[in-house]
């Protein structure tokens, strides 16, 4: 089996979820196994899963697995796993790491500096100028932008970007096979054709699911260095991508409406989060200036080698 076949099987047998795949990875012995000595191998280490895997269930996951790469090769889908060397690091290095991601279009930009514009699918009209204009003014200054394709903020967030011929990641909550919402099938052709890149965690036919919208949020966060909220409700969708960039030590900055603006439904999330000391407040050129300051040393602090050195550590801690 390659890695693509081999990680897509390992997702597909039950009680195989990330967290006990990225074990059986990180203990390094996987892909030096033939197919008759992984079923041993599986069935010999720690596994939690309180079950004998069999050669049968094996056999099935994979014919499944060479289906789905043989779609992906239709639908001109791309897939790289945890075991190949070009796995994205900001996606290896950060907790509940996907084991696999699928993609079209630029798989180099994954590792650009990058900023997540994120927002209410319902903004008002002030928060899609506003998604759209910083976008435009990042995207100028050289930042990709990350959002999540979905109508409202993130729409005018990958729009500003192409806008000025910028690039821009949107990751989804659903195979690459589906557009998600619908309506935005001209703008994910437009991200690819344009040099930026969509992504996935999910293989081809994989639907839309609440849990998966959640899940989506932690890889716009792990892609980014920053994240800027333009609008949300108080309990809006935005807060877990927030919390995944706290979580995942990242810069995080929200949108301060003027007066005129603080009494709608969609700024009120935005009144919340200023509340916390941590979220940068932006305003104006000088504000949105200092996010960028915080952003550019937070970006050069993670390609040091102090930086590459602590991450080492954590794996090698992670390992044992």
């Amino acid at each position: 089996m390659n890695n693509s076949e081999l990680i897509i099987t390992l997702t597909l047998i039950k009680g195989l979820g990330r967290k006990t795949i990225n074990k059986i990875i990180r203990q390094g012995e996987l892909n030096h196994l033939n197919s008759s000595e992984i079923i041993d191998y599986l069935n010999n280490i720690n596994l939690k899963i309180k079950r004998i895997i069999t050669k049968e269930e094996l056999k099935y996951a994979n014919e499944i697995a060479k289906m789905t790469i043989h779609i992906c090769d239709k639908e001109d889908i791309k897939i790289s796993t945890l075991l190949d060397k070009d796995f994205p690091q900001k996606l290896k290095n950060i907790d509940d790491n996907p084991v696999a991601i699928y993609y079209k279009g630029n798989y180099n930009c994954l590792d650009n500096k990058s900023i997540a514009i994120i927002g209410s699918r319902n903004p008002s009209l002030h928060g899609v100028n506003v998604s759209y204009k910083i976008s435009s003014i990042l995207s100028q200054k050289g930042y990709t932008i990350v959002s999540g394709l979905a109508n409202g903020c993130d729409t005018f967030a990958h729009m500003g970007s192409l806008s000025n011929f910028g690039r821009t990641i949107a990751v989804m909550p659903c195979g690459l096979d589906i557009v998600y919402p619908k309506q935005n099938t001209n703008l994910f052709k437009n991200i690819i054709d344009n040099d930026g890149c969509v992504i996935s965690e999910y293989p081809p036919g994989q639907n839309v699911s609440k849990y998966q919208l959640i899940e989506r949020d932690r890889l716009q966060s792990a892609l980014s260095e920053g994240i800027i909220v333009i609008e949300s409700t108080i309990n809006g969708g935005s807060f877990h991508t927030v919390n995944y960039g706290f979580n995942q030590n990242k810069i995080v900055a929200c949108y301060k409406p003027n007066q005129h603006y603080l009494n709608i439904k969609t700024a009120k999330g935005n009144i919340k989060l200023l509340q916390n000391e941590e979220v940068l407040p932006i305003y104006d050129k000088e504000s949105l200036d200092e996010f960028l300051k915080r952003v550019d040393s937070f970006y050069k602090y993670k390609n040091s080698q102090i930086y590459k050195e602590k991450t080492e550590q954590i794996q090698f801690k992670f390992l044992n």
